[in-house]
């Protein structure tokens, strides 16, 4: 159900339930005004009938049974039968009497208001006395013109709400459809736009319950454009770099095929295995990095266990490092404390941590050592290689880059999906090239530490 119709439908249940506590309340007010105003009347006339009945002299008795009262024309006409007076003097028979206060019950016990049946009908009674003269008074009232007059006075005040009251639901339905038209407008937008348009929605001119939600979808827009663009980019990378292996595999396929003499074969078989070997890496880092856009942060739940991930990403770098003749060596805290306590993904931390390993052992001398130092601040990785020149350091983490020396298979994304998973758990890398001439062990050193995560064409470069 959309939440026009939600509204609409609260609008059609909410007004005549609203309606309907206003009758009621109007009822219970104008009932309360009306009895106190006829009872105000009621105890002001005993007050005066009290006084005269004391200037009548006892041996007058005058008996009035009257003329039958007309019947009243229209709800709320008072008759002269709705109001009676009764005077009583001592023991003896009554002063004067109304043709209604025939029936009135003395009963001296009795003073102030009550309501009693008499002669089939209800009324109001107020009854007050003398008694140094011995005189009391009752005055009654029908309670049906009390009854007659609110029901004339709500029949009043409900015509008209009835009358309104379909105007009413009909201007609110079109109040309610205006108010919803930002949030139609907003999906027509939507619907509109294509998945690579990252153009902001405008904030000022939406209404201001809207802005919060319009700089959420602001912020996934852009999310959305970007993983669109960078998908788009990674197609055409992976493309282009597929096809440079693909067309020397065939290649050598073909010499495999052509070559008669056993030494040429050994070789092209060789170059096959090799390109083989740069296939599967590519391959597999592209895989690492389609995983990596599943990575989120609110999805970590788990302490990272430092010891596993450096045991499991050094074990897979050992068979590149038994080939090139690499010592790796791994350092852990003196002091017993947990290497850089956090929470994250273990096995990203894993595929990170060993494509900056295989790095340094690819693009170190052989016959070297890489050092593998976890304290509580950070992790380092050190190599006793060359490194890059200082101007190529800020183009380390671009994807498919690699540097000058590149005789080791490789696809340059190794760098790049590190930087990502480091950007995922709040980490930063930092590329330190050690000079000869400052330092007594010239090398490369990569320092993982948390920090200001930087964007991802900025790379953390310490020279």
């Amino acid at each position: 159900m959309t939440l026009q119709r939600r509204l609409i439908i609260s609008v059609l249940i909410v007004a005549p339930l609203a309606w309907l506590l206003t009758v009621a309340s109007t009822y219970w007010r104008a009932s309360h005004e009306i009895n106190e105003l006829y009872d105000s009347d009621m105890l002001r006339l005993a007050q005066q009938t009290l006084a005269v009945a004391a200037l009548i002299p006892p041996s007058t008795v005058q008996l009035r049974p009257g003329a039958p009262p007309p019947s009243p024309t229209s709800p709320g006409d008072a008759r002269p039968g709705d109001l009676a007076v009764a005077i009583w003097r001592g023991s003896d028979a009554p002063l004067v009497l109304d043709p209604k206060a025939l029936q009135f019950p003395r009963d001296d016990a009795r003073e102030g208001f009550f309501n009693s049946t008499v002669n089939g009908d209800q009324w109001r009674l107020y009854y007050l006395s003398e008694p140094s003269s011995q005189i009391r008074v009752a005055v009654g009232q029908r309670i049906g013109e009390r009854n007659d007059l609110v029901v004339a006075y709500i029949v009043s005040q409900i015509l008209p709400w009835l009358v309104g009251l379909p105007v009413v639901i009909a201007l609110l339905i079109v109040a309610v459809r205006q108010a919803l038209k930002p949030v139609r407008d907003l999906s027509a937008r939507l619907e509109r736009r294509r998945p690579d348009d990252g153009t902001p929605l405008p904030v000022e001119t939406s209404p201001g319950e809207l802005k919060v939600l319009v700089q959420a979808m602001n912020g996934l827009l852009a999310r959305v454009a970007a993983l669109v663009e960078q998908e788009r980019r990674l197609t055409a990378d992976a493309a282009h770099e597929l096809r440079t292996p693909l067309a020397a595999l065939r290649a050598q396929w073909e010499v495999v095929k052509r070559a008669v003499d056993p030494g040429e074969k050994l070789q092209a078989q060789e170059s096959m295995a090799s390109g083989l070997e740069r296939l599967d890496r590519l391959v597999s880092q592209l895989l690492a990095m389609a995983r990596l856009d599943g990575i989120r942060e609110e999805q970590f739940n788990g302490e990272v266990d430092w010891r596993a991930v450096a045991e499991q990403a050094v074990g897979d770098c050992l068979w590149i490092a038994d080939r090139r003749d690499v010592e790796i060596s791994v350092e852990w805290p003196q002091s017993g404390e947990a290497p850089l306590p956090m929470v994250g993904d273990a096995e990203a931390l894993v595929i990170m941590l060993k494509n900056i390993v295989d790095n340094a052992i690819r693009y170190g001398p052989r016959h070297g050592k890489v050092t593998v130092s976890l304290s509580p601040t950070s992790i380092v990785v050190d190599d006793e290689g060359s490194g890059i020149a200082p101007e190529l350091l800020p183009r380390l983490g671009d994807r498919f880059f690699r540097g000058p020396r590149s005789d080791e298979a490789g696809s340059g994304l190794g760098v790049s999906i590190a930087r990502r998973i480091a950007h995922h758990h709040g980490l930063i890398l930092a590329f330190t090239q050690r000079m000869a001439d400052v330092q007594p062990e010239p090398g490369f050193r990569v320092t993982i530490r948390r920090g200001k995560v930087p964007g991802d064409h900025e790379p953390s470069v310490l020279i």
